[in-house]
């Protein structure tokens, strides 16, 4: 039976990017889905799985054990890719409210 795995710790997505908290998924020691979290929004940033590994259930089981340890948001909805979309859709949970002012629903308070 193979070995599976979840550990979370602190690093860097690449060399330009702050520190994130990450869950990674691993089976057999092989990578097979990581989940990337902001430190100070708590926002997910990244979630790969490749190809092979999707529809597993790996990434879903990544967002459950983040979300168990601490809160967590999906971006804002018109900040997701469409691949980001499906995920936060089937995982459920919250989103960050729009704040940079580039969503369609910033101004919807605003009188004219």
């Amino acid at each position: 039976m193979s070995e599976r795995q979840i550990t979370r710790d602190i690093a860097r997505y690449s060399d330009t990017d702050e520190p994130m908290h990450r869950w990674a998924l691993t089976i057999d020691g092989d990578t097979v889905s990581e989940l990337w979290v902001a430190i100070e929004t708590g926002e997910i940033m990244q979630v790969e799985t490749p190809a092979e590994h999707q529809g597993n259930g790996y990434a879903t089981a990544l967002y459950r054990q983040a979300a168990a340890e601490i809160t967590i948001y999906h971006a804002p909805e018109a900040h997701r890719t469409y691949e980001g979309d499906r995920f936060a859709r089937s995982v459920g949970g919250d989103s960050l409210p729009c704040q940079h002012g580039c969503c369609d629903n910033d101004n919807d308070d605003e009188e004219f």
